[in-house]
């Protein structure tokens, strides 16, 4: 039990990263420490049927988690546990915290208490913080089907693009760069799920997180970039090229999202 952290993030479906959440806490809570999670323990089958009371389920009120659950949690954290050895406080669909929710569970998570644990629960972690997702340890539960989209060479003029863009380019270059994304033989969909699975294979190293990358056979240029930039700035990269794919779903012009690609990425760097 030592080896667990005193904050999570988990990524995937509710019912998926829910069980691994009742999982977490029956390994923190276990009567048979030497074969934690046993599973047939009464705080085991407790913790499962979530009717015990150091397991504590938070959800959205409407259609957000407000400040006013978060200060009751900060406030909760007060208090010893009830029965085990950690109190776990299970956050579901993290990415609907208010901003100001967010900001007042930081300062938890940058003091931890030591018979804590927070999981935050969530299918879109750009709405989260930076400066919270950089405080969590994070599991991405949807790493089974991290499959890469395109070839490696594909994605390797891909990255070479953006990543030039973020180095060098000036206005002058950002046409020159959109025209040859514009000549990459694939749909512009995938292009840009490409670029989001870049950004996103970064943060995984930049956090060290429990997942696998998408782009493998890509390893060292995403170490390389990972080490350069911030968590925040990876995060707006993803946001930025989101809203550009958003606007190919609904078949924008071609060359004004990949100029406005690259200048919305370069803008962040």
């Amino acid at each position: 039990m030592d080896n667990i952290s005193h904050a999570y993030i988990f990524l995937g479906d509710e019912e998926e990263t829910t069980q691994k959440a009742l999982k977490l806490a029956q390994t923190a809570n276990c009567e048979n420490t030497n074969m934690a999670p046993c599973g047939f323990c009464s705080t085991c089958r407790k913790i499962q049927s979530q009717v015990y009371p150091d397991v504590i389920h938070v959800h959205p009120d409407g259609a957000a988690i407000k400040i006013e659950q978060v200060r009751k949690i900060i406030l909760d954290l007060t208090e010893k546990p009830m029965e085990g050895n950690k109190k776990v406080y299970i956050l579901h669909e993290a990415h609907t915290i208010t901003p100001q929710a967010q900001n007042a569970l930081l300062k938890t998570l940058e003091e931890p208490c030591s018979e804590s644990i927070i999981i935050l629960l969530s299918n879109n972690i750009k709405q989260l913080i930076p400066t919270v997702v950089s405080r969590c340890q994070i599991q991405d539960f949807t790493k089974a089907e991290a499959e890469p989209l395109l070839s490696v060479e594909s994605r390797q003029k891909i990255a070479d693009i953006i990543f030039n863009t973020m180095q060098k380019a000036g206005h002058t270059e950002f046409a020159i760069y959109a025209r040859e994304l514009s000549d990459i033989e694939e749909k512009i969909e995938e292009v840009l799920e490409v670029t989001i699975s870049l950004f996103r294979d970064m943060l995984i190293v930049k956090t060290n997180a429990d997942a696998a990358l998408i782009n493998q056979d890509l390893e060292p240029m995403i170490y390389k970039y990972s080490s350069i930039l911030a968590t925040d700035s990876m995060l707006r990269a993803i946001d930025v090229t989101y809203r550009q794919l958003k606007a190919a779903k609904f078949r924008g012009n071609k060359n004004l999202i990949w100029y406005n690609l690259l200048v919305g990425l370069k803008e962040v760097f």
